[in-house]
């Protein structure tokens, strides 16, 4: 039987030894959606292969009672297309040909590697491996402050096929409105990552406040970037406050470093964005071909704190970060 790839996925494992019973169990338990019931030995495992339907069989080839051999064919009598995989310790030719003309679709020889393992186990039960996607989600106070603080590694999450969208909280003062959401587009543009902007909860803390709550409702990132604790700027120290409060489910939250980033920030985490620093840079230039005159996006800053922070990393071009939560 092959099931959809939604459905959970019935396997029977037939082995004796409770240590790579628990082996399998545990390969089972990190590929996806597995069903697995134990039998230490053959007759046991007869009797549940009658009288129940399974998606897989597993078995070991020694076993006690009946042996892996004979309980492939009884499998084999009982649901002719039922996927068999069969394990041994032993390397010698007639088991394997042994066990293929009992009816085994794979041998795996022990030691069992997981990934080789699963792999074979997705091929005969039709079943595809479940990608666990990051939803990153970063803050930033004002626009353009997380291009600044954390835009490199934006670039590297996006890479990975992460989803990634930025929500800035704040206009400057300083700054045409319009020019810099159409600045902040095109960075996020150059970035490879979304923009979220509202501009009406721009100019008010309840609107700032909800519209950040209904974000981490609907996108249900698993990490957060925003900025420092420590900040001098009015914007940003509130992007912090109420980013604590609403990103309470968020598993993991970073803080990046803003020009107004106070002494306090003791980042513990720097990510290497060697590759991606000239990205970056574009990305803020993008501020100055909208016109912003703001002087901490100009990207030779940008340059300057990465290596600045690189003296951590082998003297690199990294980006910092504090860990709020998560690791």
């Amino acid at each position: 039987m092959s099931p959809p790839a939604s459905d959970t996925v019935r396997v029977l494992l037939v082995e004796d030894a409770f240590d790579q019973a628990l082996l399998v169990k545990s390969f089972f338990q990190s590929g996806g959606d597995f069903e697995v019931t134990h039998s230490q030995d053959g007759d046991q495992a007869a009797r549940l292969l009658r009288e129940r339907e399974w998606d897989l069989l597993v078995t070991d080839l020694n076993l006690p009672g009946l042996d892996g051999f004979e309980l492939t064919r009884i499998a084999r009598s009982i649901d002719p297309p039922i996927p068999v995989l069969a394990t041994t310790g032993y390397t010698g030719a007639h088991y394997a040909e042994s066990a293929f003309r009992a009816g085994a679709n794979e041998l795996l020889v022990k030691p069992l590697d997981k990934d080789d393992f699963l792999a074979k186990v997705r091929d005969l039960t039709g079943t595809v491996a479940e990608v666990e996607r990051n939803v990153v989600l970063a803050i930033g106070g004002l626009v353009g402050d997380v291009e600044m603080g954390c835009g490199g590694t934006l670039v590297k999450m996006a890479a990975a096929e992460d989803d990634v969208a930025i929500l800035p909280l704040c206009r400057d003062e300083t700054d045409d409105p319009s020019a810099g959401l159409v600045a902040a587009r095109s960075a996020a543009e150059l970035l490879g990552v979304r923009l979220i902007a509202h501009e009406d909860a721009m100019n008010d803390t309840d609107g700032r406040v909800e519209i950040l709550e209904t974000v981490v409702r609907d996108l249900k990132p698993n990490t957060v970037l925003m900025p420092a604790m420590d900040d001098g700027h009015a914007a940003r120290r509130e992007a912090f406050r109420i980013g604590k409060v609403a990103t309470a489910p968020v598993p993991r939250v970073l803080t990046y470093q803003t020009a107004t980033t106070g002494f306090d920030f003791r980042p513990q985490h720097f990510e290497d964005i060697r590759d991606q620093l000239m990205r970056k840079m574009e990305a803020l230039t993008a501020y100055q071909e909208a016109g912003a005159s703001r002087l901490d996006l100009m990207p030779r800053l940008a340059q300057a704190y990465a290596r600045y922070w690189g003296r951590f990393e082998g003297f690199s071009e990294v980006e910092a970060f504090e860990i709020i939560r998560g690791s």
